[in-house]
């Protein structure tokens, strides 16, 4: 009985902890300006995709509008990734994480708290995203293809696993400077990684005895494989354009494998949380 009371006190907290969060970030301005500038880069994409229509009559690619969407929804999600990055360093440096561990708060219901509020707003962006892009659509007259929602649903998956990164980021960290550090570190070496590749790939090799750039690509090859398999970016980028391709089997898996790293990384907060502790 003692074991179900203390479970409907974990539940409460996360839920309050929640609430909070929630309260916080939708009344804060940051969120609204990374929203705005989020759906101005789509709307300037897209604005060159119809003007290439208007102009060629061809569509430039098989969706119209799933690359400005991951532009907008990956913005987004790194925002909120690194919100919550910021939230629990910030919270032991105040002392304010202390000060709630006094009450009816434990580490499993201060981690849920914490990613399901993100989590919300991240959804409630999604459907923002969603109600521009179909009103864009009956304005320009273009048809809304069964492709961009089905990349809407693989974006709630690889979203939520971007966040749940984040959470463990800040939950192991000493503080935020660190956690700064260690988050953007990975976001630009990400990024980085996928542009050098992709630069070096164009470089015609003359020779494959003792090339650099061949040597070059093979290692940035190999690492891009490694990174692929965790970067939440990858799985949206590689399920969307499988999924094109009708390739469904591996756009299904990449809904699982982000579902899989997400409960990992929410546990492994949890585990650093209680390792680390509450106290600066």
């Amino acid at each position: 009985m003692s074991d179900l009371n203390n479970f409907y006190k974990q539940i409460r907290a996360a839920i309050v902890i929640h609430k909070r969060d929630l309260r916080i970030s939708l009344f804060g301005p940051v969120l609204h300006v990374v929203t705005f500038a989020s759906l101005l880069i789509s709307v300037t994409i897209l604005r060159n995709y119809l003007t290439y229509i208007e102009a060629n009559g061809l569509y430039p690619m098989p969706d119209l509008f799933s690359f400005p969407y991951r532009w907008a929804i990956i913005l987004t999600g790194v925002y909120l990734s690194f919100s919550i990055v910021v939230s629990i360093s910030r919270e032991r440096e105040s002392g304010t994480l202390e000060l709630l561990f006094y009450g009816p708060v434990d580490h499993a219901s201060y981690v849920i708290g914490k990613y399901v509020a993100h989590f919300s707003i991240y959804c409630l962006v999604i459907v923002l995203y969603l109600l521009c892009f179909l009103l864009i659509s009956r304005i320009a007259g273009v048809q809304m293809t069964n492709s961009f929602f089905m990349t809407v649903l693989l974006s709630v998956f690889t979203g939520g696993y971007l966040i749940s990164i984040g959470l463990f980021i800040s939950a192991i960290s000493t503080s935020v400077r660190s956690a700064t550090l260690v988050f953007l570190t990975l976001i630009v070496s990400i990024l980085l990684l996928q542009g050098s590749q992709v630069w070096l790939s164009n470089i015609a090799i003359e020779s494959d005895y003792y090339n650099p750039v061949l040597l070059l690509q093979q290692l940035l090859g190999l690492v891009q494989t490694i990174v692929g398999w965790l970067s939440p970016f990858s799985y949206l980028n590689y399920g969307v354009n499988e999924m094109l391709r009708g390739n469904m089997i591996v756009f299904v898996r990449m809904i699982g494998f982000s579902i899989i790293f997400c409960f990992v990384f929410v546990a492994g907060s949890i585990i650093g949380l209680r390792l680390r502790g509450v106290r600066q």
